[in-house]
C-alpha cells in the first residue's frame, strides 16, 4: 500500500519533517508572523508535545534515505494521518496554540496562507 493511500485511510503513523535554515526568506510559501514570548512558549509546547519520545525524553529520529542533506531530518510523531488529520491541520492547530490567525479547520495550506496575505 502506498504512503498516500495509507494516509488517506488513516493507517500510517505520523512524522515531523524538520529542515534547518541559516536564513529564511519570506515568500508566497513562507510567511512571517510576529509573536510575543508567551505565544512563542505556547507554540513551542504544542510542537514539543507532537513528538514521540524515548525514555530519556529525547525525540525519536527516523533513519531514512528521504533526507535531503545534513539540514534535513525526520522524527516520529504522535497520531495518525487521515483526510481529517493532515500536516496542514497540525500546523493550523499550532497557530491556534500561539493565539495567531488560524482557520476553523484546514486540510490544505491555501486557507491558512490566505490568513497571512
Amino acid at each position: 500500500m502506498s504512503t498516500t493511500l495509507k494516509a488517506i485511510v488513516g493507517v500510517s503513523g505520523t512524522a515531523i519533517h524538520g529542515k534547518y535554515y541559516q536564513t529564511i526568506v519570506e515568500s508566497e510559501s513562507c510567511k512571517k508572523i510576529v509573536i510575543c514570548a508567551a505565544q512563542y512558549t505556547q507554540h513551542l509546547k504544542y510542537i514539543q508535545s507532537s513528538f514521540e519520545t524515548i525514555t530519556d525524553g529525547s525525540f525519536m529520529k527516523i533513519e531514512t534515505k528521504a533526507n535531503k542533506g545534513e539540514t534535513d531530518v525526520f522524527y516520529e510523531a504522535k497520531g495518525r494521518y487521515s483526510p481529517f488529520n493532515t500536516c496542514n491541520f497540525w500546523a493550523n492547530l499550532g497557530l491556534k496554540a500561539a493565539n495567531q490567525k488560524a482557520c476553523l479547520w484546514a486540510a490544505f495550506q491555501g486557507p491558512i496562507f490566505q490568513k497571512y496575505e
